[in-house]
């Protein structure tokens, strides 16, 4: 979990805080340091295994048709697991073990039960061997320890107050206290993460009902902006997550106010830009928020070159190129039409 600090933070800091995975460029023998191997599908890097899990790999590949080809630095399937559905449930059945090992794996101390596609080819490379592009499917809560790139949904609920880009205020959201993941911190109107077969306009829709109790007539004014992406290391420097977010605005009516749905907001504020740059510079946000939050504010001209002295470091770091390949288009086959 990120707490709030006492230290103001920079804005680069805040960017840094969620895009924690040192660059090759940063410190080549850091990288080195960190003792991670590539997790490899049909010969292409899909992710990072930290050595430490790397026993446990091998403990289960004690079997009679063994599962991975292990070397001192890449972790693959074994020739024979060479489909989706033979690599998905082969994952399967090793998480289900290390599940009940919550010391070794705390990560899957949060099981979702919704999976994410990991992507090695595009729909129309190789289709025998994938399914709609992924290679294979991972339970959510592992997806850190297989360091494979993970996708989302953010969006930004706002009000005009003026006719310039700058005059706006934002719909912030409380986390709420019980949430397995930074509890109590502050939130984007709408966000959630892209379970495999679900599109990211989808997506959003969904969660603007599940979340903030916006009607589908007016969840559909949301529009794509962009993406952001970084890559996490956790604190315990074990687990890496490379993640991209679909980025959308929705500009609200400006007597309507959002409601909590589901248990995982507290409550919702209309924010003028000012307080949320000093929540944001307090640590109050969640990393990857107060990074959506930043991307929102430089389209809007309320952060420029002139105010703003990391203005052009922000903008570059807020779209990490990531190496993992990501799927050509969405995936569909489980929308509700």
């Amino acid at each position: 979990m990120t707490t709030p600090t006492t230290q103001r933070l920079s804005l680069i800091d805040v960017v840094n805080r969620c895009d924690s995975f040192p660059y090759p460029s940063d410190d080549p023998s850091r990288l080195e340091r960190l003792s991670f191997l590539t997790f490899i599908v049909d010969e292409i890097p899909c992710g990072r295994i930290h050595s430490s899990v790397v026993p446990h790999i091998v403990a289960f590949n004690e079997q009679d048709r063994p599962v991975f080809h292990i070397t001192e630095t890449n972790v693959s399937f074994m020739p024979w697991l060479s489909d989706y559905e033979s690599r998905s449930d082969a994952i399967a059945q090793m998480l289900a073990i290390w599940r009940n090992d919550p010391i070794a794996f705390p990560s899957l101390t949060g099981w979702r039960n919704e999976l994410y596609g990991v992507y090695t080819h595009t729909q129309t490379t190789n289709p025998s061997s994938t399914r709609q592009g992924a290679a294979l499917a991972i339970e959510r809560s592992a997806c850190g320890l297989f360091g494979v790139h993970a996708y989302g949904v953010h969006m930004n609920g706002f009000v005009r107050t003026g006719p310039r880009p700058s005059d706006v205020q934002m719909w912030v959201a409380r986390r709420s206290a019980t949430k397995q993941t930074y509890p109590g911190m502050l939130d984007n109107i709408v966000a959630g993460g892209m379970g495999f077969g679900h599109s990211p306009g989808y997506t959003v829709l969904k969660e603007s009902m599940e979340e903030a109790s916006i009607p589908l007539e007016i969840a559909k004014g949301a529009v794509p902006v962009g993406t952001i992406s970084y890559t996490k290391l956790s604190k315990d420097e074990k687990e890496t997550q490379p993640e991209t977010q679909v980025v959308y605005d929705l500009e609200l009516p400006a007597d309507f106010t959002p409601t909590p749905c589901d248990t995982e907001v507290e409550n919702f504020r209309l924010w003028t830009m000012t307080q949320v740059l000093d929540s944001i510079r307090s640590g109050e946000f969640k990393p990857n928020c107060a990074c959506v939050c930043l991307h929102f504010m430089i389209r809007h001209a309320v952060l420029t070159p002139e105010n703003e002295e990391d203005y052009l470091e922000i903008v570059q770091k807020l779209n990490r190129r990531l190496e993992f390949p990501g799927p050509k288009r969405w995936p569909t086959f489980k929308e509700e039409h």
